[in-house]
């Protein structure tokens, strides 16, 4: 499958930092002080993902996987260990195509229930389509099991009616910022940290 992205080994990440970009530019007036804030409508991930000390042939098979992506060349699958809901069957879907913005009718929850948070995440698509939201507002579901969601970043593309939304191990792909130095200390030990940003 031409279109299939390796994901990264989630056993070696010890810690982690994520933040939501905005393409927006601010320009202050030199005389009053105001400012004008210009939003182009631009909004992606940026991680900063330190892996745990590794040894041995795992440190160089961590190495192999992080030289063949070719620094910003090449993209990888991320399942953030800390937005996982593992045990989850929840299996909610698109309800409805040529959505945009940054909200999406849904369908597929349980009825009269609140089945997500403010602040979880959830992806939709696969391999180099996939996308990760994090909701703004709590999903609040009707007698029908329907849900307006409300999430950042907006929607990139219209998904197309049906499209499953991943609850239990959201994805998003990433690529390297940089290329990655291997560090190797005492006893072939070895220290590895990733500067990356979502592959749009």
């Amino acid at each position: 499958m031409p279109d299939a992205i390796l994901e990264l080994p989630l056993t070696l990440v010890q810690s982690l930092e994520r933040r939501l970009v905005t393409a927006t530019a601010v320009a202050a007036s030199p005389f009053t002080g105001s400012e004008e804030v210009q939003d182009w409508g631009g909004e992606w991930w940026d991680y900063g993902i330190e892996m745990a000390r590794s040894t041995g042939r795992d440190g160089r098979r961590l190495s192999a996987f992080l030289a063949a992506l070719g620094g910003p060349r090449g993209r990888f699958l991320f399942r953030d260990p800390t937005i996982r809901q593992p045990g989850s069957l929840l299996a909610p879907q698109v309800a409805g195509g040529f959505q945009t913005g940054s909200q999406l009718v849904t369908a597929g929850w349980p009825p009269f229930s609140t089945p997500l948070f403010a602040g979880d995440f959830f992806s939709l698509g696969t391999d180099a389509q996939t996308r990760l939201h994090q909701l703004t507002a709590d999903v609040e579901t009707d007698e029908a099991g329907a849900a307006t969601i409300a999430f950042v970043p907006r929607l990139r593309t219209a998904p197309i009616d049906g499209t499953p939304l991943e609850v239990s191990s959201p994805a998003v792909v990433l690529r390297l910022a940089a290329p990655v130095p291997t560090r190797i200390g005492r006893a072939e030990s070895f220290l590895f940290t990733l500067a990356a940003r979502e592959a749009l």
